[in-house]
C-alpha cells in the first residue's frame, strides 16, 4: 500500500472523530452570531455577577459565534429611568438584543398593570432600536418566603405572573429566575440563619469569661459532629452574592433553553476510547495501569467561580447546564486523576463507571480556563464602565471633537476585550492521565 496512504490511515485512526457535538446555539436560545446584548438592569444587575456568569456561559458553550455583552444596570432603577438612559446608555451599544431585569425597585409604588404597561413602553422603545427583547423576572428576595408563604414577595410574584403573559404576547424570550428560585432560597433561609448564628457563636466561645461558654462550646461540639452542609447565598436579601447569584445565572439559562451539554468521553479498562461526543480524543493507552489520552472539546464548561463552588451540590442545575463528562469501565479502585500533569482529584472505579463531570473538579486546566473567561469578561466589563460614564457626553449634539475621538478610541478597547474573551474560551488540547491511587 502507497506510504501516503499508509499515513493518512494512521492519523486517522489517532483520533475519535467529533460525534453529536453541540456547538450550534439550541431553537429558541436567544443569542445570534453577530448579536450585540445590553443586559438592562438596576443594581443587582450592576453588580456584575449574574450577568457576568451568563456572559462567560455562553463564550464558553458556543465559542465559534462572535457576539458581545455590555451591562446596563444601575441601582435604584425602574422601568421609566431605564427608559430615561436608554439613548446613551443601551442604544449607543447598537444593540441587537435587550434584556430587561427590572421589577424590585418598581413595586414600591407600582401597581402591576402600571408594571405591564410601562413594560410595553420599554418594548415598543427596544424594538425601534432595531433589538430584540428578552425579559427577566426580578429574582427573589431571600428574606425566608416560599410559594407556601409568599407575602414578603407577593408583588414580585404578581408581576412574574404578568410579565409571563406579557412576554407571550409580544413573541419574546422569557424566563423566569423567581419562581425557579424562591423555593430554593427561601426553603434554606433557616440554615443561612444558622450560620450567622455559628459565626457569633463560635466569636463568643473564644471568651472563656462568657458566662455559659461551656453550654456555646457544646453546641459547637455537637454541630462539628454533624453531616449537614449549611448553605449560604451571601450577600443581603435583595443582593445576593456570588453564590446566590450563580444560582440566579443558572435558573435563567435553564428558562431560556441553554445547550446543556459540553461533551462525553467513554473509555475502556485498557484506555481505548469507545465513545466520544463533542471532542476529539487521541486514541488512549494504558501502561503500568495508567490510563492516559490527550482530548480537545469542541466546547468549555461552565465557568465557575471559586467562592460559588458550593453551589454545584446546592443546585443541580448549574452541573445540569454543563454536562462535561468523562467515565472509563471496568475499573477497580480509586484513581488519581491528573489533567496537563497537575493532579486535580481521586475518583473511584465505580464513579468512573457511572461518569465523572469535569465541572467539579476545582483545579486544574479546566477550572482555570473557566476562570480566564470569568477574568476576561470582568476585564472588559471594567471599559464598559468607563464608556457609560462618558457616553451622555460623547453623544451630545455639538460634542467637542476630541471628545468624541476619546470615546471612539474607548470603544475600540472595549472590543479588543472581547477578542480577549473569545480567545480564553477557545477550545484547548488537554492531557488526562488516571493513575492507579496508592
Amino acid at each position: 500500500m502507497n506510504k501516503r496512504i499508509l499515513l493518512a490511515a494512521a492519523m486517522l485512526m489517532a483520533f475519535v472523530p467529533q460525534a453529536g457535538a453541540q456547538t450550534a446555539v439550541p431553537v429558541g436560545f436567544p443569542l445570534k452570531d453577530g448579536d450585540v446584548w445590553v443586559m438592562a438592569g438596576d443594581s443587582i444587575t450592576a453588580q456584575h455577577l449574574h450577568s457576568n456568569y451568563f456572559e462567560a456561559f455562553c463564550y464558553a458553550r458556543y465559542p465559534k459565534l462572535k457576539f458581545a455583552f455590555r451591562n446596563s444596570g444601575v441601582g435604584g432603577h425602574t422601568i421609566p429611568s431605564t427608559m430615561a438612559r436608554f439613548d446613551w446608555d443601551i442604544a449607543v451599544w447598537k444593540p441587537t438584543v435587550v434584556s430587561v431585569e427590572l421589577g424590585m425597585n418598581d413595586q414600591g409604588g407600582t401597581p402591576t398593570d402600571k408594571y405591564i404597561a410601562n413594560m410595553g413602553d420599554f418594548d415598543a422603545m427596544i424594538r425601534k432600536a432595531g433589538a430584540r427583547p428578552v425579559y427577566f423576572t426580578a429574582s427573589p428576595i431571600n428574606n425566608g418566603s416560599t410559594m407556601k408563604n409568599i407575602s414578603g414577595n407577593a408583588k414580585l410574584n404578581d408581576y412574574a405572573i404578568a410579565l409571563k403573559k406579557f412576554a407571550e404576547g409580544k413573541n419574546a424570550p422569557f424566563a423566569d429566575q423567581f419562581h425557579q428560585l424562591v423555593d430554593v432560597w427561601g426553603n434554606n433561609k433557616p440554615n443561612e440563619n444558622l450560620l450567622t448564628a455559628l459565626g457569633t457563636i463560635r466569636s463568643l466561645a473564644q471568651n472563656d469569661k462568657v458566662e455559659g461558654v461551656e453550654h456555646l462550646k457544646d453546641f459547637l461540639a455537637v454541630q462539628a459532629k454533624s453531616k449537614k452542609i449549611l448553605y449560604s447565598m451571601t450577600g443581603d436579601p435583595v443582593h445576593p452574592g456570588t453564590p446566590g447569584q450563580l444560582t440566579m445565572a443558572a435558573a435563567l439559562l435553564k428558562e431560556l433553553g441553554a445547550e446543556p451539554f459540553v461533551s462525553s468521553v467513554v473509555l475502556d479498562s485498557k484506555g481505548q476510547v469507545t465513545e466520544a461526543k463533542g471532542c476529539k480524543v487521541e486514541a488512549g493507552k494504558e501502561d503500568g495501569g495508567t490510563i492516559s489520552f490527550t482530548r480537545t472539546d469542541d466546547c468549555a464548561g461552565f465557568p465557575i467561580p471559586d467562592d460559588a463552588r458550593s453551589m454545584l451540590t446546592f443546585y443541580p442545575v448549574i452541573l445540569e447546564l454543563s454536562q462535561h463528562t468523562l467515565a472509563v469501565k471496568g475499573l477497580k479502585g480509586n484513581y488519581n486523576l491528573a489533567i496537563n500533569g497537575l493532579a486535580v482529584g481521586t475518583v473511584s472505579g465505580e464513579e468512573l463507571e457511572k461518569g465523572v463531570n469535569l465541572t467539579t473538579f476545582a483545579k486544574g486546566a479546566i477550572a482555570d480556563q473557566g476562570k480566564a473567561i470569568l477574568n476576561a469578561v470582568g476585564s472588559k466589563e471594567n471599559l464598559v464602565g468607563q464608556v457609560r460614564g462618558q457616553s451622555k457626553a460623547a453623544i451630545a449634539p455639538g460634542v467637542d471633537a476630541n471628545v468624541k475621538a476619546k470615546f471612539d478610541a474607548l470603544l475600540k478597547q472595549v472590543e479588543a476585550a472581547d477578542e480577549k474573551i473569545r480567545e480564553a474560551a477557545k477550545p484547548k488540547a488537554m492531557k488526562f492521565d488516571l493513575i492507579p491511587a496508592k
